[in-house]
């Protein structure tokens, strides 16, 4: 009775799947019928769309699928043993049928219903390719019916094995994990090529329903259906028994992605840059570039970035922090570090906090400018007395009562009160100059008089300002540094990072504020960071009310690194601001 029932529901079925197929015509805009509308889908997206994004650095390479790890095999390196595991569980018609199996569905149906095997899907491999590349996994008739339109299209377009290796290498295997060949790599240590039948047979089990047969919350599950692989498997391969009563020792090796700030970073670069070169979306430009198999050449040294993410990670809790290194030449990235974290996909505070710079900008939007007008010099003198303009009425750091300075002592001291005098002769200079800064977060409300000294209404970046200061290693002239050297696809390369100069301020200027930056090092607020070695160091250190942010950004010959900690919710941090930590921590990562 209920094998008749099973039938009669497959009738239904076929009947309701003739009945969508007709109303999905009109919902498909992409082509005139369904046909085209899936050779259309293909081949705007072929199965190379899949292949990971590469991230290259000095010698080193990294292949990425949606930001994870992925190590593909070619075609004509698939094992036959993946090969004839996969096929013997998931689609054992796979080398008769043209993209999908009737005789499957039908069988699938029936056993589901007879309540034998539950969960048989029916799917081919070629229609479970089909899925994992181009559709969602919502379970609906509209759904299957593309899925099914899509296969055949893929069946006329590729090999059998080039299908089949295509679904082994995006197959998800949990924990993360894509791929038959960094499962084998990190759950059994060794390559795919290398597998047992009993260890094949075992990974092969996962991609079902990676949470069920993850082999390690649930290996005995993992095992049941390793039991039937094998079984499967005997049917067409010479495996003796023994092998089912092999065991399985299981030893996760974490696929690690070093440097996961910079590569999450410059990636998301790449994808920005795309989008604005192909005027694409977000989404589209990183589908466009796993379709054309991007390889994208960046600017990173792995010793300043593990000194730097030692030197974040050694911070006392609850503090946080960021660091961007770039060099003065080339304006590459060489590190950046936004979390503590060693996992990708954090918050990456380098790129995407933006906190008020304090006294960080007044090299850039007060005493450049204000050299730049007036003419004079560090000897020059300020009037540093109370003094209130628009209503804003800072006070010096400890509440200082000042009387004429020098301007020289003015920057090394971080004094705000003749740092504001000075901005309100150089006031429209001062906004103009800040402008080819592109400090993406600058508003309105920014261009006045708390800006002088840093009060922004949402800050800067630890990349923006870093970027920014490397003006003043460049002879007055800034140009946007880049994480990329280059983007490469198939067709070419796509991007390549050139320097395209604005000259900010005078090289008389620009000298005058090396030699003010010089002396914050040598008896200013970044003494402690003082180093006699370099032919040039200097910098500018940075502290919001309350020492909420701690800033530093200083320059080392041609090199330039800037830092900042506090913590994601302010919160003041007097003894560190009083002891310069951000300083300190900055002399470690750029000894």
């Amino acid at each position: 009775m209920r094998i008749t029932t099973g039938y009669a529901l497959v009738l239904a079925l076929a009947f309701s799947l003739v009945l969508t197929l007709f109303s999905v015509r009109n919902q498909l805009d992409l082509a005139q019928d369904l046909f085209s509308w899936a050779d259309q889908k293909t081949t705007e997206r072929p199965l190379a769309s899949y292949q990971p994004i590469t991230v290259t650095y000095q010698k080193e390479r990294l292949e990425l699928y949606d930001g994870l790890r992925r190590n593909d095999l070619k075609a004509s390196a698939l094992p036959p043993k993946v090969a004839q595991a996969f096929i013997a569980i998931e689609d054992q018609r796979f080398y008769q049928h043209d993209g999908y199996d009737i005789t499957g569905i039908l069988r699938a149906f029936t056993e589901n219903q007879s309540g034998d095997n539950k969960g048989q899907g029916g799917s081919t491999i070629t229609q479970q390719l089909a899925r994992m590349t181009y559709l969602s996994t919502e379970k609906t008739y509209t759904r299957k019916i593309k899925e099914i339109l899509i296969a055949m299209e893929l069946e006329q377009k590729y090999s059998k094995k080039e299908l089949l290796t295509a679904y082994v290498n995006q197959a998800y295997f949990a924990n993360n994990i894509y791929g038959i060949e960094l499962a084998a790599t990190s759950y059994l240590g060794k390559h795919a090529e290398d597998l047992s039948w009993a260890e094949v047979s075992y990974l092969a089990a996962i991609p079902n329903n990676p949470s069920l047969y993850n082999p390690l919350r649930f290996p005995k599950n993992t095992g049941k259906r390793q039991q039937r692989i094998l079984k499967a498997l005997q049917q067409t391969q010479d495996i003796p028994n023994k092998v089912r009563k092999q065991s399985i020792n299981v030893s996760f090796n974490k696929p690690i992605i070093r440097y996961p700030d910079y590569i999450d970073a410059s990636v998301s670069e790449a994808i920005r840059q795309t989008a604005d070169l192909k005027n694409l979306n977000m989404s589209q430009a990183e589908q466009y570039l796993h379709q054309h198999g991007a390889v994208i050449q960046t600017y990173l040294d792995p010793t300043e970035q593990t000194r730097a993410k030692q030197a974040i990670q050694r911070l006392p809790h609850p503090i946080e922090g960021a660091y961007v290194g770039i060099d003065g030449d080339t304006r590459g990235v060489t590190a950046l570090v936004g979390n503590k974290s060693n996992v990708p996909g954090q918050l990456n505070r380098a790129v995407q906090s933006y906190r008020q710079p304090g006294s960080t900008l007044k090299p850039l939007l007060v005493y450049g400018p204000y050299l730049e007008k007036t003419k004079k010099t560090l000897t020059s003198r300020l009037d540093g007395s109370p003094v209130c303009f628009d209503g804003y009425c800072p006070q010096n750091s400890s509440n200082r009562i000042l009387g004429s300075v020098t301007i020289a002592d003015a920057i090394a001291y971080s004094y705000n009160t003749p740092a504001l005098r000075a901005f309100s002769v150089s006031f429209n200079e001062g906004l103009k100059t800040i402008r080819p800064f592109r400090f993406s977060q600058w508003t309105e409300e920014d261009n006045s008089y708390n800006s002088a000294l840093g009060g922004l209404k949402y800050g800067v970046s630890p990349l923006e300002l870093t970027n920014a200061y490397t003006t003043l290693v460049n002879d007055g002239l800034y140009s946007p540094s880049s994480m990329i050297r280059t983007i490469t696809t198939d067709q070419g390369t796509l991007y390549r990072h050139v320097m395209s100069t604005d000259r900010i301020w005078s090289s008389r200027t620009n000298q005058l504020l090396r030699k003010g930056l010089h002396n914050v090092m040598t008896y200013g607020t970044g003494r402690l960071g003082y180093d006699h070695a370099p032919a040039y160091i200097g910098g500018k250190t940075g502290t919001t009310n309350d020492n909420k942010d701690m800033w530093f950004v200083g320059m080392k010959n041609q090199h330039v690194g800037g830092i900042w900690i506090g913590a994601d919710i302010p919160r003041a941090f007097p003894s560190e601001a009083n002891s310069t930590l951000q300083v300190r921590t900055w002399a470690s990562i750029v000894q």
